[in-house]
């Protein structure tokens, strides 16, 4: 039987294409990366960029997640801050720590630069910072130190962290240029800051007023990440989505596409809710291609484990579709049974556990969770498909055959 394993990705003629939706209709409920059905005319995902939080759907190519799409998106070019300082309007962003900064001062042959005062008498750290998100930025920036400065012998752009400096001046008396690109990965602002004669960032206690001075500062990114608001229901029935962007997964970091929706490590109950309702007593059948990455369970080595096509069956009246409740639950994965195995399709089948309808009982609402709930580290998951039949008559070992042809499991 011809299927979207076989079809998608090894021919040419797109006319012979054939989705697991198609093949086995009837799903109640069915996410994916790659398309479903051959009529399906909607998109895979809806995603927010990190840098300025503009939305865009992405769809498919071919049939397959559109993943040049999303990277065209997560890497298009932000500015994050331009000013060459003629007016104050553009400091009102920079948060200063132990300085003053004011615009339009003339100074080494250059008019409208912002100057850092720092007022007699002051000790410890003195900066501005210009709040940004965990990505690669382009900085330009023109410095000037005057060599009347006394502590102030130095001014360096860093995000705070030793690991992330981007560049240091002690060029006395003249404009200097630094330019580059330094990647966040810590904390969530860039700095601008002074330096004490010993390369301290604790500036011992002034005796006078100093100050250095700043023109042309500009920020850009062209890598963000991305994370998912919406991952479509290709039936038809029921969207999953996330409105707070803090329990937004991830799909793209850095603008690389992952390949997978992976949930937000160590944000609690970060999940696309579905509507997809909760039936008491309603049996069903639910296929999931993913992986588990957290904490070894039961001796399991999830960091490195390939993805597995699964299916499981099930009932809701236990509001628990893991190894507990009386639904009598089964499982396989890649044709093993769960009992032959204690590590990574055991490990992997108790997360999966909390993506089926029941998982939405234990967070207080009738209706699914379409993505992993982290409070534990060893749930953390990654997603490529899920699918979901409200019975238990659909052959579960030709669908899930279809599946691992699909992704080569």
């Amino acid at each position: 039987m011809l299927g979207l394993g076989s079809a998608i990705g090894k021919s040419d003629n797109v006319d012979r294409f054939e989705g697991r939706l198609n093949i086995y209709p009837g799903a109640e409920v069915a996410y994916s990366l790659d398309k479903l059905d051959k009529d399906y005319q909607g998109s895979a995902v809806r995603v927010r960029r990190e840098s300025d939080n503009q939305e865009q759907d992405i769809g498919f190519s071919s049939n397959l997640f559109d993943s040049a799409s999303l990277e065209a998106f997560v890497t298009e070019e932000y500015d994050l801050y331009t000013s060459d300082f003629s007016s104050s309007g553009n400091l009102n962003v920079l948060g200063q720590s132990g300085t003053t900064i004011t615009a339009n001062w003339s100074i080494g042959g250059v008019s409208d630069a912002a100057r850092f005062f720092v007022a007699a008498e002051h000790s410890g750290q003195s900066f501005s910072t210009l709040s940004c998100v965990k990505e690669t930025y382009s900085i330009t920036c023109d410095v000037y130190i005057p060599s009347t400065n006394v502590a102030i012998d130095k001014v360096t752009v860093w995000t705070g962290y030793g690991a992330e400096t981007f560049a240091t001046t002690e060029v006395k008396d003249e404009w200097v240029t630094i330019t580059g690109e330094v990647e966040v990965t810590q904390g969530a602002v860039i700095r601008i800051q002074a330096l004490a004669n010993s390369g301290s960032i604790n500036l011992p206690t002034l005796e006078s007023d100093e100050a250095f001075y700043i023109k042309n500062f500009d920020v850009t990114t062209t890598a963000t990440n991305a994370y998912v608001t919406t991952w479509y229901d290709q039936s038809g029935n029921y969207d999953a989505t996330q409105s707070t962007a803090s329990r937004q997964p991830k799909i793209a970091v850095q603008g690389a596409y992952l390949g997978y929706i992976e949930n937000v490590n160590n944000i609690n109950d970060s999940t696309l809710d579905s509507s997809y309702p909760y039936v008491a007593d309603q049996r069903f059948t639910a296929f999931i291609v993913g992986q588990q990455f957290g904490n070894a369970v039961f001796g399991g080595t999830q960091g490195t484990s390939p993805y597995y096509g699964v299916a499981q069956d099930g009932s809701t009246q236990d509001a628990y579709s893991g190894f507990g409740g009386g639904g009598g639950l089964s499982f396989f994965g890649n044709g093993v049974s769960i009992g032959d195995t204690r590590e990574d399709i055991a490990s992997l089948m108790i997360n999966m556990a909390l993506l089926t309808t029941l998982a939405a009982k234990s967070s207080g609402d009738d209706s699914l969770l379409a993505m992993g709930y982290t409070s534990n580290s060893y749930n953390n998951l990654r997603l490529k498909e899920y699918i979901i039949y409200n019975n238990q008559s659909v052959d579960r070992a030709e669908v899930e055959a279809n599946i691992m042809e699909h992704y080569n499991l």
